[in-house]
């Protein structure tokens, strides 16, 4: 079902539900168990913001699906679900500034 609009009508739903219940801004998490990216190589504790800066998407990995949402990655937890497979954090602000 990919490409056909349903996961960006479904985000800016819920997105539109969390401001009406005051939310500032959205955050998620989106694992990579499989090297899907470029952080699931090497050690991510060094040179992390540099590879964060760098990322590079191997195989449809969905962060580049929420940045198109309009999400930013902001951080990630190193070997979270096991080494070299790390959460990788988003967010997005609500809220015009």
């Amino acid at each position: 079902m990919r490409g056909l609009g349903l996961g960006s009508l479904l985000a800016a739903r819920i997105e539109r539900e969390a401001m009406r219940a005051g939310a500032l801004v959205m955050y998620l998490g989106t694992d990579d168990e499989d090297g899907a990216t470029s952080l699931s190589e090497g050690d991510l504790f060094e040179n992390t913001l540099e590879k964060i800066r760098e990322i590079k998407n191997y195989s449809g990995h969905p962060y580049e699906f929420y940045e198109k949402c309009g999400y930013r990655i902001v951080g990630v937890l190193p070997d979270v679900n096991g080494p070299g497979k790390p959460d990788i954090f988003m967010a997005k602000r609500l809220t015009e500034e």
